[in-house]
Formats: structure tokens, sequence, C-alpha cells
């Protein structure tokens, strides 16, 4: 499967996870496309805007910063970030990212598919597994 940039429509996200601004999110995976993971997505954020830190999510995430610069967050501790800068988020953690006022900052997103619980309280990754009788 090839995915050229032109022929994917960027959708506008607004407020995304609770940050400030939007972004014109390019989604080159979706969710079933390939397995175990999510989504993959190139969002360019406007100046000042930022991906929020809500309650963990119970998936993985890999931020690659590809130009500009902001601040990562990382259980609510914030770093400075910057082309060719990458955090990987684990489940269960807070993370978000805040791009500067002065310029766009562009970043590669790769969300994990949710971890799912087994019959038996296991965590399994992608899907659900029937119990054994």
């Amino acid at each position: 499967m090839i995915r050229r940039k032109s022929q994917i429509q960027p959708e506008t996200k607004e407020a995304i996870r609770g940050g400030a601004g939007k972004a014109a999110a390019t989604e080159y995976v979706r969710p079933g496309e390939l397995a175990g993971v999510a989504f993959v997505s190139l969002l360019p954020l406007e100046p000042g805007a930022g991906v929020g830190q809500p309650p963990p999510p119970e998936a993985e995430e890999l931020y690659l910063v590809l130009e500009g610069a902001g601040t990562g967050f990382l259980d609510g501790e914030g770093f400075p970030v910057g082309p060719g800068d990458a955090f990987l988020c684990k489940a269960g953690h807070r993370h978000g990212l805040q791009n500067g006022p002065d310029s766009p900052l562009t970043f590669l997103a790769v969300l994990s598919q949710a971890r799912l619980r087994g019959a038996n309280g296991a965590r399994t990754v992608g899907r659900k597994r029937r119990a054994r009788s």
C-alpha cells in the first residue's frame, strides 16, 4: 500500500486532548490498517498550540519532532524538544506537547492499539483473548 500526502485530505483538529489551538492532521495509518497500530499522523501545530495531558491512555505513543521547537511533557515534567527529538509515552503515563509562540512545530505521532484486559485480568495488546475452559 502506498499513501501519498497529496492524496490524503488533512483534518483540522482543535483542542487535541484538551490542548490549545489546532492542527491540520494528516493520518497515514488509521485503526485496523496496521497490526498493533491505532494511527500514524503528521501534525503541524500552529504557534502556541499544543497536545494536552489528559489522564493516561491505555496505549503507547511515540512523538517525533520534525521541525520547530517546543516543550514535551512526561508525567507533568517539561523538557525542550526540537527537530529529530523523539519521546516514547508508555501506557499509563501522562504526556503532551506544547508549541512555542513564534513558529509552527510539526511532529509525527504513532499510537499503539489500546491495551485490553483478557479474561484473567492479564493485559493483552491489540486483541481480546478468550478465556480457556
